[in-house]
């Protein structure tokens, strides 16, 4: 799902996937509500540009603006989350 086919140590999320990320935070959010722990807010990325040896993502500003408008607050909102803080 990213440019450098690699889960970890960075690497950006292909526009192409952005809505199936954005559906993996819906259920994300929902299986855990169904195990009776309430979730308020998700943050797309807690620091956008720095590459880990862990599974990360690397976003610019204008490229969590883009997900976040293109796929993960519609995708909230078909999902009936549009209550959640982004």
């Amino acid at each position: 799902m990213k440019d450098s086919k690699n889960m970890l140590q960075g690497g950006k999320l292909l526009p192409e996937y952005y809505d199936a990320w954005a559906l993996y935070y819906a259920k994300f959010i929902k299986a855990y509500e169904s195990e009776g722990m309430p979730i308020w807010g998700v943050s797309i990325q807690n620091e956008p540009m720095a590459t880990q040896r862990w599974e990360s993502c690397i976003y610019t500003a204008e490229e969590e603006r883009d997900f976040l408008k293109k796929s993960l607050g519609t995708n909230f909102e078909k999902e009936g989350l549009g209550d959640k803080k982004l």
